[in-house]
């Protein structure tokens, strides 16, 4: 099956193993206890708010019970020039840390997890951000 329009090899060029131990190192730190920092509308709104510039509007940040932070956006303006997936990325790599995941799981729909594991600072612990990013 074709991997993209023009996709005529049908098969890649290797695995993806060689980054196996960062995503495994991020899996561990997801996994334990108190990783998810708390307040991130004080960690994390304000940049968000910043990152949305004229072009988005913030319009609905809730806390979840299993600690994902959900942000709901809409677009300012009309459409032209925007890719909602791009502009997505972009907003959520103004909270960006020392690892970043970030996945679209439907229309409009971005989940992020991003951080710092154990060692990546020497000013701060290992810690983490939950974020569903809506774009509506």
């Amino acid at each position: 099956m074709r991997r993209w329009d023009s996709d005529e090899r049908f098969t890649g060029i290797a695995d993806a193993s060689a980054m196996a131990p960062q995503v495994s190192a991020l899996l561990e730190a997801m996994a334990r206890d108190g990783w998810v920092t708390e307040a991130p509308e004080v960690h994390l709104l304000p940049h968000l708010r910043r990152a949305c510039g004229s072009e988005w509007l913030l319009t609905r940040e809730r806390l979840l019970d299993d600690g994902v932070y959900e942000v709901t956006v809409t677009l300012a303006g009309d459409r032209e020039g925007v890719d909602v997936h791009r502009d997505a990325i972009r907003l959520l790599s103004a909270i960006a840390e020392a690892v970043f995941f970030v996945r679209q799981t439907g229309p409009g729909v971005f989940e992020c997890v991003t951080g710092l594991l154990d060692g990546d600072s020497q000013g701060f612990g290992g810690h983490g951000h939950m974020v569903r990013l809506i774009v509506t």
